[in-house]
């Protein structure tokens, strides 16, 4: 019971500890072929100073697919701007399901910047390179973010 106890208490003090939440719509364009792509983006920070976690949900408009992605992101802050490098891995696909093998893995590098206009509100800049199995995309996007 001890054991218990004293994991939750852990597990709960990484969790308040963890600065900050980043909710944001990002839109912008793919290449290979180009279409343009809407979604959502949901980040974390860590115990780490400057280290966050990023997760995105997106739809390419014209294909019909979605993508679901994780990553690492470095970012620090200087004032009113906040550059970032990214690093993660990802699936495409064109419905939800325990069938993986309907699905197209990639892992992803890029980066960008977050503008602040206040402290809770930011406009995004990023270009991402995805590798596919078969084919390389570039994604270059925009969003707006709020942070908590």
């Amino acid at each position: 019971m001890i054991k218990k106890s004293l994991c939750f208490a852990a597990i709960l003090s990484l969790c308040l500890s963890a600065p900050a939440l980043d909710l944001g719509l990002v839109a912008g364009s793919v290449s290979q072929p180009s279409s343009f792509f809407y979604g959502i983006s949901v980040g974390s920070g860590t115990i780490v100073p400057m280290l966050k976690f990023e997760f995105e949900g997106c739809r390419v408009s014209e294909t019909g697919w979605n993508s679901l992605s994780a990553a690492v992101k470095f970012r620090p802050k200087f004032g009113v701007f906040a550059p970032y490098a990214v690093l993660g891995a990802g699936a495409e696909f064109a419905k939800l399901n325990f069938r993986f093998s309907d699905y197209e893995f990639y892992t992803f590098f890029g980066g960008g910047f977050h503008f602040f206009l206040t402290s809770m509100i930011s406009l995004r800049a990023d270009v991402r390179w995805l590798n596919l199995a078969e084919t390389d995309k570039t994604r270059i996007s925009g969003g707006f973010f709020i942070h908590l």
